[in-house]
């Protein structure tokens, strides 16, 4: 029987339109754009001419579909590609005399003109629209977020839960022109129904939220899985793994991340992106900020060489792919009754951005998968459609990912002090809106523009007369 692999790729970027350029202005989405969206999809584009379908999941969030989207940001991307092109042909001229510098700068001249060309004339512009094509020839699989990539769990109000879940739906329609099946909790972080003991009554789980808005399935960390105990064990497993779906009471189809492959990408030890030939994230030219150097340990690092970077990519491809059919042999000895299932997810900004070489990776490993017999690439989303009726049921503890799978990096005492001012907000909106909804709404248009930038909802609040008193 035949493994399946599922690849996820999350992406996210802050809002930073207009908010200066660096370190977390404007260049935030620029670099991601340059380093990961713009080569990714170029490697998407030779899968759709090549008539292959690997299903790849591609998160969006609202908030960077939005900045994708604005035509102020398109045109300011234009201008940062055009300022890197002219600093790559400046070092072209800088570096007469010195060969293997010259070679690498020769080689950002043609890869920044590729990406120009390609943003410009292959995708006009229109990262969501490719997006959109993409996944209407099969190529891929589109899934959508909470709105800010708010830490859902820790959200006191259920207005805000619904807001960020209910913007997440309603903006991929917007750019999609469909409903989304699949869903990317922010850090993977899942609660189950809870107690308000602050308002004396049970609160909905996340999948709860989630199945109301029409979704079908969601990603946990693996341990969301391994803690989790059955309600229905339809093939009498000794408990539930990462190498099957299960579905939740609400009917939310729940897949939890691999373990092996997730280290092998991730692992900053023993991780593809730490091999020594390829490209040194941290180390810039100090007059046009680009990179020269590869990973090598020790301060002072050698000289980057994009063709011995392209031989570890085939290696590392073809070790992928072994360590997959490793994995699916293994999975099939505790699966049974279903493919083995290896769920693959991880942030899409560390392919390209964090290392240079990724996206090269994805095409090798997926043109290598297309002749593959023992594995195939699958989309959660065609898989939920076909065989959500043959999972088993479950329910989950509270789960994230990170230190000890629970809470502690958003609670602890560096960071959960923000809290407090988050909830705040959420309750003193509530009480805007109440206000409003017994005394009238703005009959402005910048009343109502004040609300939705406050609200973050879509649409003016006079649209919304319900939602208005639950949203925030």
């Amino acid at each position: 029987m035949a493994g399946l692999l599922a690849l996820m790729l999350h992406c996210h970027i802050p809002y930073c339109r207009k908010s200066g350029v660096w370190p977390a202005g404007e260049e935030w989405l620029f670099e991601a754009l340059n380093e990961t969206y713009v080569p990714l999809l170029q490697v998407l584009r030779g899968f759709q001419m090549d008539g292959l379908k690997p299903g790849i999941m591609i998160g969006v969030v609202p908030v960077l579909a939005e900045q994708l989207a604005d035509p102020y940001m398109k045109q300011r991307f234009v201008e940062y590609l055009e300022e890197r092109i002219r600093r790559a042909e400046q070092d072209c001229r800088r570096f007469q005399g010195n060969g293997g510098n010259l070679r690498v700068a020769e080689y950002w001249v043609e890869r920044l003109r590729n990406t120009f060309d390609a943003f410009n004339h292959f995708f006009y512009q229109d990262v969501l629209g490719t997006l959109k094509w993409l996944q209407e020839e099969g190529v891929i699989e589109v899934l959508t977020s909470a709105a800010t990539h708010g830490f859902l769990p820790l959200l006191e109000r259920d207005s805000s839960v619904l807001a960020q879940i209910r913007i997440g739906v309603e903006t991929y329609r917007k750019y999609f022109g469909r409903s989304p099946r699949g869903f990317w909790l922010p850090e993977c972080a899942y609660r189950p129904a809870q107690w308000s003991e602050a308002e004396q009554r049970d609160r909905k789980s996340i999948d709860q939220w989630l199945a109301d808005e029409g979704l079908t399935y969601f990603f946990v960390e693996g341990l969301g899985l391994s803690r989790a105990g059955f309600l229905e064990n339809r093939f009498e497993e000794p408990g539930p793994n990462t190498g099957r779906g299960y579905r939740l009471p609400s009917g939310v189809s729940v897949f939890g991340r691999n373990e092996a492959t997730g280290r092998q990408v991730w692992s900053a030890e023993a991780g593809y992106p730490g091999d020594p030939f390829y490209q040194e994230f941290h180390a810039k030219d100090s007059e046009s900020g680009l990179h020269y150097w590869r990973v090598t340990g020790g301060p002072e690092k050698d000289r980057y060489d994009p063709d011995k970077a392209r031989e570890r990519l085939e290696s590392h491809a073809e070790h992928f792919v072994s360590l997959v059919r490793q994995e699916a042999l293994r999975l099939s000895r505790e699966t049974t009754n279903a493919e083995p299932l290896i769920v693959s997810p991880y942030d899409g900004e560390l392919f390209g951005h964090w290392w240079h070489e990724g996206p090269e990776w994805i095409d090798r490993v997926f043109r290598r998968l297309a002749v593959e017999e023992d594995v195939l690439s699958v989309s959660l989303g065609n898989y939920v459609e076909g065989k959500r009726e043959d999972f088993s049921v479950i329910q989950m503890g509270a789960s994230t990912w990170g230190m000890n799978g629970d809470f502690t990096v958003w609670l602890n005492p560096e960071h959960g002090w923000i809290w407090p001012y988050i909830n705040a907000c959420s309750r003193d909106l509530e009480y805007v809106l109440e206000r409003i909804s017994t005394t009238g709404v703005p009959l402005n248009e910048r009343g109502n523009r004040i609300l939705r930038q406050a609200a973050g909802f879509l649409g003016k609040v006079t649209d919304h007369p319900a939602a208005c008193r639950r949203a925030c």
